[in-house]
């Protein structure tokens, strides 16, 4: 079987001597804070790179865009602006509406406008092109559309963003809320320690 035995105190004299050591608390410099299951870490023991959320600006729209452009045209029912207060601070973008082909061979492109302290001729597609974009080879299609982007505009300037959508080949296309969904847009100005 198994010996067990239980020990309540140990001497110090069977560790090797008569006493032990005294430790000052000073010299745990390398403790480990995954051992810290309690107390409070002093605050010049640690340091935050964590990024922070400074502003949340949000849209949403019940409208829908139809247009036979093949340039961009500008979806009414989202345009939002951010005024960020440092020029290295990021926005990250959350976007989300629906799309329609209606029909077979027609590709609609969704984009994202950006404009830079009221100034018309900032006006850029970010990313530099469509952010989405699709296709129905034999058949009409309705798709979600969804993404994520983190814009760094560098500047303290109002940021104006707009939900813009073309059509490839000058066929009707359909952009934003469809069936009573939404199209929505999220704004976070994030920022680093």
């Amino acid at each position: 079987g198994d010996w067990i035995m239980a020990f309540s105190k140990i001497a110090a004299e069977n560790l090797g001597g008569s006493a032990l050591p005294a430790i000052s608390g000073a010299s745990l410099t390398t403790l480990n804070a995954s051992n810290i299951s309690s107390g409070t870490l002093n605050t010049a023991r640690y340091v935050d790179t964590g990024g922070k959320v400074l502003q949340i600006k949000s849209q949403h729209s019940t409208a829908t865009l139809a247009t036979a452009s093949t340039g961009y045209t500008h979806h009414s029912g989202i345009d939002l602006s951010i005024t960020p207060s440092s020029s290295s601070s990021k926005i990250l973008i959350h976007f989300s509406s629906n799309g329609d082909n209606e029909a077979a061979g027609r590709q609609p492109e969704i984009g994202l406008w950006r404009e830079i302290g009221g100034d018309g001729s900032t006006n850029t597609v970010i990313g530099g092109n469509s952010m989405s974009m699709f296709y129905g080879v034999g058949s009409r299609i309705v798709v979600p559309i969804s993404y994520v982007y983190v814009d760094s505009p560098a500047t303290t300037s109002v940021v104006r963003y707009r939900a813009v959508c073309k059509s490839n080949g000058g066929n009707q296309v359909l952009f934003g809320a469809y069936m009573g969904s939404n199209t929505s847009i999220t704004l976070q100005e994030i920022t680093h320690a």
